[in-house]
């Protein structure tokens, strides 16, 4: 699913150029969020694909993971609750998902939580997807730009 990009206010070829990405968990970042979330996740009845990917029962993130966020630094890693008000209403997708957010206030979606969840917690497969993803994104913009 895209969140869309409005082409027609193009002006220049660098006016829709990403200017964020967001990974946004489907979990809130308050001590009593955290509590609920891992008692769910213990229990079997909550679980959230990307906070299998960074963090698994560590609760300070997997190494590899904290080591990934050093390689990547433009990728913000954000709960739902600190998603702002505009942000979120763009949101037509199961959280999580990663996002990237335009020059122009747009948000498009890279990758899904069903995509999320085929990486099966594995760092390495979230990253090939991701690149993936960022990488057809240009593309499309690229063909947007030559019609």
């Amino acid at each position: 699913m895209v969140l869309t990009c409005d082409l027609t206010r193009l002006g220049t070829r660098n006016a829709c150029v990403t200017d964020q990405i967001l990974a946004i968990y489907d979990a809130d970042f308050t001590v009593l969020g955290e509590i609920a979330y891992a008692i769910g996740k213990v229990t079997g009845i909550r679980s959230c694909a990307l906070c299998d990917v960074s963090h698994g029962l560590n609760p300070l993130g997997k190494k590899n993971w904290r080591s990934y966020r050093g390689t990547r630094p433009e990728i913000e890693w954000i709960h739902r609750n600190d998603l702002d008000d505009d942000t979120r209403a763009a949101l037509v997708c199961e959280l999580p998902c990663v996002i990237a957010k335009d020059s122009l206030g747009g948000c498009h979606m890279l990758l899904d939580n069903k995509e999320i969840r085929a990486c099966h917690g594995d760092i390495t497969q979230f990253d090939a997807r991701l690149s993936n993803a960022l990488a057809q994104r240009l593309i499309v913009l690229d063909d947007a730009h030559a019609s």
